[in-house]
């Protein structure tokens, strides 16, 4: 191990009607209701910062978790932090960026944990900081704007930012004066709303039982049915003067101009579920039973399944089949005819309701039970009709969420996604194509679909399009095209493709060579952590190839790379380090102060400053 390191006009024509009303009284509930109707990607980031050295706070972790469990209950994919540091939180936006990428996305930012303003700029702190002055807040921070840019970059159609982290300021037991206490107030970019758990300037109570004041507010408004995103503040505001008699009053700016809700007026089965109940046995159980009787044509087996789970996952697919078989059973075959033509209606609104419910349980945190569910529910959602539905549960079988890994599967439903015109599924089609995996390798097959997510907007249709370019894979290399197509692709945010946009212009390939505009690209990169973008910049900062020569800034590049990729998977030779006895001394010198090495500062990479390495690769 030691040189690298692992990185969903008679009686009978009356009964008729009535059965024919009550299936298009839920067309129009699903197909054209707020909320449920539409099929919208919801994801959400939920930080809590709570376990710092200097200023602990005692809620943070319980507040994102229990905002973490009520987003996801209101049919949010949700990403959880738990004491993030600057590198995890970077990642973590980054991460978020990626999974908004979908048309008419609505993120939602949630952040429990210290927050300090300096010069008017927001910052977040994370945890296993060292910050003491201006410029170490900067450099260590996460400005808020970092998450504002992110939403201008996937062009979400809605974005819902929460700050509960206006609390006592961290530094002033450390002198650090420059820093102000509470938030800075923002202006909200177009279609955003920002909550602040108290007025501009001000400090927030982090609570004296298990949740703030704000948090726990919010928590409990989200999940009252046909609440709109307003009513949700106001009644936090209420609760939160209440419970502290006037001394905190939550505060919003808002440019968004249409309605939202959470949890919408018509009832849906994963909103009237405890929290948790979906991963206990009973969730499980009515899985099973729902596969021996979906196919079924006998109403009463709907009936009993919802007499035993009345507010289960398909609590509302069960009700609809029997309306759906009362109706059969009682309209003449000319009138069954002609009323069949709402069934691509019903279909399509139950997909958008099974799909939704399938995201709330695919989340970061998600356990095995919530994985095997989500999978079972993407099956139903593509099932009637979903393209969504259909590329996720061909991630699922890609990657091994849910159900056991199966490649020819992952192809399978990727496939109908991509016929579908998906743009993310025509991508992950054209991996499948391009290495052969679940389908017979075809290059020419990998550069159509490519070329068909790239010209629908996909950010890795772009960057797989151009890697082809670049190494005349499949293609007759041109690295001109190679550079057009990871620019289109960077500018939509894909880390990677900024990164191989870096090499192109510091080589010169495809167009003039430019070291100063290649720094800026692999600067944006590691600011996502991305290994070799850190790993690029360290040997930049070494030979001084497009930015000053600094020995010390190549060395903090490169350890920072080694955890980068030591998190990623990746491996990273101790040999590739930067060359120079002079940054090679700074390691040595940073990973004495870890207590990691003992030896001399010499800059020979001996035994001892290899197994430094990789111990320190493990923080």
């Amino acid at each position: 191990m030691i040189g690298s390191v692992a990185f969903g006009v008679s009686c009978w024509q009356h009964g008729a009607q009535t059965a024919r009303l009550a299936v298009v009284a839920i067309i129009c509930t699903l197909a054209f209701g707020v909320g449920v109707a539409t099929a919208e990607t919801r994801v959400a980031l939920v930080i809590g910062n709570a376990g710092y050295a200097d200023a602990p706070l005692k809620n943070p972790r319980n507040d994102a978790a229990v905002m973490s469990r009520a987003l996801a209950a209101a049919g949010f994919d949700v990403l959880t932090v738990m004491d993030g540091d600057g590198d995890q939180l970077r990642t973590a936006i980054a991460n978020f960026e990626r999974r908004l990428m979908a048309p008419d996305a609505v993120a939602l930012f949630y952040y429990a944990g210290h927050g300090v303003q300096s010069r008017g700029e927001n910052y977040l702190i994370p945890v296993r900081n060292r910050i003491r002055t201006e410029t170490d807040l900067v450099q260590q921070a996460v400005p808020l704007q970092t998450v504002f840019a992110a939403f201008e970059r996937a062009a979400t159609r809605m974005n819902i930012v929460i700050l509960d982290a206006c609390r006592n300021n961290p530094f002033d037991r450390t002198g650090a004066t420059t820093f102000s206490s509470g938030l800075a107030q923002v202006v909200a970019p177009a279609g955003t709303i920002i909550g602040y758990a108290t007025a501009p300037g001000q400090i927030a109570h982090d609570g004296s039982g298990d949740h703030s004041p704000y948090t726990a507010a919010l928590a409990q408004s989200i999940s009252v049915a046909g609440t709109t995103l307003d009513d949700v503040f106001r009644a936090a505001r209420r609760s939160v003067r209440e419970v502290t008699a006037g001394r905190q009053t939550p505060w919003e700016h808002s440019s968004l101009v249409g309605a939202f809700f959470f949890q919408p007026e018509s009832p849906r089965p994963s909103a009237n579920l405890p929290v948790g109940a979906i991963a206990t046995s009973s969730g499980l159980a009515e899985i099973t039973a729902w596969q021996t009787i979906k196919s079924s044509n006998d109403r009463r087996a709907f009936t009993a399944h919802l007499t035993r789970f009345p507010n289960g996952l398909f609590a509302e697919l069960a009700a609809v089949k029997i309306a759906n078989l009362e109706m059969a059973l009682a309209m003449s075959p000319w009138l069954l005819a002609v009323n069949g033509g709402h069934q691509p209606m019903v279909d399509a609104a139950l997909s958008g309701i099974v799909f939704r419910q399938a995201l709330a349980l695919d989340t970061s945190l998600a356990s095995a039970a919530d994985l095997e569910a989500a999978a079972t529910l993407y099956a139903e959602a593509s099932g009637l009709g979903s393209p969504d539905a259909m590329f996720r549960l061909g991630r699922a079988y890609d990657k091994g969420r849910g159900v056991a890994r199966d490649l020819s599967q992952a192809a399978r439903w990727y496939g109908l996604a991509a016929d579908a015109k998906h743009p993310m599924a025509m991508a992950a089609m054209g991996t499948m194509f391009e290495y052969g995996e679940g389908v017979v390798a075809s290059l020419v097959d990998a550069v159509r679909l490519y070329r068909m997510a790239a010209d629908a907007g996909d950010p890795a249709g772009s960057a797989n399009l151009a890697f082809l370019y670049s190494q005349g894979k499949g293609v007759s290399r041109n690295a001109a095209e190679a550079r057009r197509l990871y620019t289109r692709a960077a500018d939509q945010g894909l880390v990677r493709a900024k990164f191989n946009l870096a090499l192109l212009v510091l080589a010169g390939d495809g167009g003039a060579s430019d070291p100063v505009q290649a720094v800026r690209l692999f600067t944006e990169a590691a600011a996502k952590s991305y290994s070799p973008a850190l790993w690029q910049l360290a040997h930049l900062h070494d030979q001084g190839l497009g930015v000053r020569r600094d020995a010390s800034r190549a060395a903090d590049l490169f350890l920072q790379a080694i955890q980068a990729s030591h998190r990623d998977g990746r491996k990273i030779d101790v040999a590739s380090a930067p060359r120079s006895l002079a940054a090679r001394r700074e390691m040595q010198r940073r990973l004495a102060d870890r207590g990691l090495y003992a030896g001399l500062k010499h800059g020979i990479f001996n035994t001892e400053t290899r197994r430094a390495l990789v111990a320190f690769s493990d923080l």
